[in-house]
């Protein structure tokens, strides 16, 4: 368990590097990452992900830095297309290679704006979360398999999550539906053999944290990247 003076050290390393980078690419906004090389924005390998574990440790952050912070943020909100984002900063989303997946996409920036809405309890971060679970419900039954991370459960992990911001029931009747399609033919003839069968991500772990969420909404959290905590 790490120590508060330890979570101070280490968001303030996040927050220096973010600062730098942004510098060094003269990017119109606070704070940004690479990751070998490429600038995502998914929750996977991108920017949304940090600025969402900077904001699970808001009371850690000067007020200088909780702005930096906060102007990241709405600038990435800025960047939608379509209540979806593009994997990397500066592309434009065709429907080609549009990608709805909890790694690259709506389903995993959701929970960003889960988090600063809680944080800040400003509406236009819930109504973008509420767009994320939209898009997800025409677009996230997904051919690579069962998974969190880029699978079916992984999408459908979004509607539990709106479940718990809004109590609206039609949420839960999404991830039944979800959950439905995952052992249906179709799913099982047109999905993706899986590389790495029980992993938590990929694999039937993270599908069965899903369906056990199911049971239980009121508690839901995607797995390790819980908003509610």
């Amino acid at each position: 368990v790490l120590t508060p003076a330890q979570i101070k050290s280490i968001c303030l390393a996040i927050l220096e590097s973010g600062k730098q980078y942004a510098v060094k690419k003269r990017k119109p906004f606070p704070l940004m990452y690479s990751y070998y090389g490429t600038e995502y924005l998914g929750a996977a390998h991108g920017l949304s992900s940090i600025l969402q574990m900077l904001l699970s440790y808001y009371e850690y952050l000067q007020p200088a830095d909780q702005e930096l912070v906060w102007q990241s943020v709405d600038f990435l909100m800025d960047q939608e297309q379509n209540s979806n984002w593009p994997p990397e900063l500066g592309e434009t989303i065709e429907r080609e290679n549009e990608l709805v997946h909890w790694c690259h996409g709506a389903p995993g920036i959701a929970y960003l704006f889960a988090k600063a809405y809680l944080v800040s309890k400003k509406p236009q971060y819930l109504d973008t979360c509420i767009r994320c679970g939209e898009l997800t419900w025409q677009k996230g039954l997904l051919k690579k398999g069962p998974g969190i991370c880029h699978g079916v459960a992984g999408s459908a992990y979004v509607f539990l999550l709106l479940y718990r911001l809004t109590g609206n029931s039609k949420y839960i009747y999404r991830a039944q539906r979800f959950a439905e399609f995952l052992f249906t033919e179709e799913f099982k003839a047109g999905s993706r053999a899986l590389e790495s069968v029980y992993s938590l991500y990929e694999g039937f772990s993270g599908t069965v944290c899903f369906l056990t969420d199911l049971l239980q909404p009121n508690q839901a959290e995607f797995p390790l990247f819980s908003v509610f905590v």
